[in-house]
């Protein structure tokens, strides 16, 4: 196999396992109720309740927040790409109390101004990196990976 070509299917592997690893990474912050990430704290629980009682409508919404970070390998030439790691609006459309509306940039962000209106007393409970806080296990994945950029390469260590 010519090594140019070789090399396109390499990027193209690191993309597609970036993108699988930040999506594990960050559905996991849901089973550990805290980022993933170092030093993170652990989420504060907020119970719901109606006038029976407490619901479960949080955590069928908080099953479909999970169950929508996707991620999306965007090449702009053969070999020099981006992956895009999001949470998908449509995986809303099934919820109770937020029926069609993505509200993972208000439970993710640390500005308390994002917090208005009818999200108003919705908590911080950040599941995926922002412009002020990375994820060091994120970060550390994407070290191991990147080594799959010139593996199969004559005289590179591995």
């Amino acid at each position: 196999m010519p090594l140019p070509h070789q090399f396109d299917l390499n990027i193209w592997n690191f993309e597609v396992s970036v993108g699988q690893s930040a999506v594990e990474i960050f559905q996991k912050s849901f089973d550990m109720k805290r980022f993933n990430s170092n030093g993170s704290l652990v989420w504060r629980h907020r119970p719901k309740r109606n006038k029976g009682g407490f619901t479960v409508g949080g955590l069928v919404e908080s099953r479909s927040l999970r169950n929508s970070i996707v991620y999306k390998v965007e090449s702009y030439n053969r070999s020099r790409g981006k992956v895009h790691v999001y949470t998908d609006p449509s995986a809303f459309n099934g919820t109770y109390h937020h029926k069609g509306f993505c509200f993972a940039a208000v439970h993710n962000s640390d500005d308390p101004s994002v917090r208005t209106g009818r999200v108003a007393n919705m908590p911080q409970r950040q599941f995926m990196p922002t412009e002020k806080r990375d994820s060091t296990v994120m970060n550390d994945k994407l070290r191991e990976l990147q080594l799959m950029i010139f593996r199969t390469f004559p005289g590179i260590r591995r």
